[in-house]
């Protein structure tokens, strides 16, 4: 036992930091051995358990790469043999350390690495320690007493993964103990036996999985997948459609679609997802949920009552080619210039009916003469009015001060601008030639003013009167009689259209 302890103690040590320092799995196996060497004549003929006697193994395992592990095992085998005359046989029991390497199939290339059943080879070199006996049916006698020789391992197997953290797996594994005479023959090659096993599995630690997605690290080729994704055995997030959006993102994960639509289809190429859709079979616009607007006049053709033809909203689509404000299938005059005023037909407006359109009418809102530009004429009446209220306005000696009397003559010029709104009062004031020019002219201008001021304080408006003082410049008489120069001295008046 001394000598078992010293062959087990270190690698067990070994194993122990392997095992636990990174990532790798512990194996609990049953095993049975059977002989082949001298005493059959080295026939290889395998699986006849008679005489079976059991053993069991411990490994441990450390992930290198997807097609390798390196694996740690301690095991120990019982073989018995006798041959068909039961004239001689050999019962032995081995403790074996092997250092193996292990050739995984399910290493991406020709299984999954995530592979259910994964089959393997393994291989390696090690040490064993023997203890064997000869016997026959009347007799037994040691052959060794505690041999430590080397030893090498190797084997096929299978192993059938539960799930992360455990498994079952099954071997034959082929130990050639570096020691020929351990069955009693010393004649031939060395003798070795198969050892059968199955064992349990366990991973020291579930593998890591950054993203958290079911895969490990190790197998996992997208491995910053978003937690909300499915993925496959290699960790991508799944694209059931095959169209290039995963199924997390795509909002049509069972149809092939437009990676630009979140995998949607859009059977009529507008850019709007069949999904969001509202005319899915018809070319349309975003803004429209996908209907056309034909005419590109921003009115969907749905709700465009001349589809066809471009058109203003306010007319449900339909134009107004002169832009007048009445749509033309309405409109009775559809080239009417722009800028001109229109009647509820399109036709050029007449707001006072006096058949001058307002376009032309320098008084539109007044009924007025076609000869006199729409506007009323100043009736000859009114005329003779006015010239009457000229000749009855008087002032003050010198000044322009109105006499009293003046009063009923402007009472009546501001009824005359009552009747005729649409055109503006020119007063004119003159003086006769006593004075200086300058003095004439300031004088007459005050008149007028003073003039100007009583029309407004009854009334008038101010802007529709226009007072000039012209001073002694326009004589409508000599100046040279009392009477000449008193016709002089006035405020002349008119009505004049602006």
């Amino acid at each position: 036992m001394k000598k078992i302890r010293l062959l087990l103690i270190p690698i067990l040590m070994s194993l122990w930091h392997c095992g636990y320092g990174q990532s790798g799995a512990i194996g609990f196996h049953m095993t049975a051995s059977e002989y082949d060497g001298d005493l059959n004549g080295n026939k290889h003929h395998f699986y006849n358990f008679k005489d079976q006697k059991l053993g069991g193994a411990l490994s441990f395992q450390q992930y290198l790469n997807p097609s390798f592990n390196l694996v740690e095992k301690i095991s120990f085998n019982q073989v018995r043999y006798q041959n068909d005359e039961h004239s001689q046989g050999v019962d032995a029991s081995f403790w074996v350390v092997n250092l193996k390497l292990k050739y995984k199939f399910n290493n991406g290339y020709i299984f999954k690495e995530g592979a259910a059943i994964a089959p393997f080879l393994v291989a390696g070199i090690g040490g064993t320690y023997i203890d064997s006996r000869q016997y026959t049916e009347a007799s037994s006698a040691k052959i060794t007493d505690g041999q430590i020789k080397g030893n090498v391992a190797a084997g096929v197997g299978i192993l059938f993964q539960f799930n992360d953290r455990v498994g079952l797996e099954v071997a034959n594994t082929i130990n050639a103990p570096l020691y020929d005479g351990w069955d009693g023959v010393t004649k031939g090659g060395n003798d070795l036996y198969m050892q059968h096993s199955a064992g349990l599995i366990f991973n020291f630690k579930k593998p890591r999985d950054t993203d958290g997605d079911g895969v490990p690290d190790r197998k996992d080729k997208c491995a910053e997948t978003p937690k909300a994704a499915s993925v496959n055995s290699n960790g991508c997030p799944i694209d059931t459609d095959k169209d290039g959006v995963a199924d997390y993102l795509d909002k049509c994960p069972t149809l092939e679609g437009n990676p630009d639509l979140n995998g949607c289809p859009d059977k009529d190429h507008d850019n709007v997802a069949d999904i969001d859709d509202k005319c899915p079979d018809v070319p349309g616009i975003a803004r429209f949920a996908g209907c056309p607007d034909s005419d590109n006049d921003g009115i969907e053709d749905s709700k465009d009552k001349c589809p066809n033809i471009a058109g203003l909203d306010i007319f449900e689509g339909c134009a107004d080619g002169d832009g007048d404000g009445v749509q033309d299938s309405q409109d009775k005059c559809p080239d009417t210039e722009k800028g001109i005023k229109v009647d509820a037909t399109g036709c050029p407006a007449d707001s006072d009916g006096d058949g001058v359109t307002d376009a032309v009418d320098r008084c539109p809102t007044s009924p007025g003469d076609v000869a006199n530009n729409g506007c009323p004429a100043v009736k000859e009446e009114v005329a003779k009015r006015l010239n009457f209220a000229t000749r009855g306005i008087s002032f003050e000696t010198g000044k322009a001060i109105l006499k009293p009397s003046s009063y009923p003559m402007l009472d009546e010029v501001v009824s005359i601008l009552a009747e005729y709104k649409d055109y503006t009062l020119k007063m004119d004031g003159h003086t006769d030639s006593n004075g200086s020019n300058a003095a004439n002219l300031k004088l007459s201008q005050s008149r007028v003013d003073a003039v100007k001021a009583y029309l407004v304080s009854k009334g008038a408006d101010e802007n529709r009167i226009e007072a000039k003082g012209v001073g002694e410049e326009q004589p409508i008489a000599t100046n040279a009689t009392a009477a000449g120069r008193a016709q002089n001295r006035r405020v002349a008046l008119s009505l004049i259209l602006k």
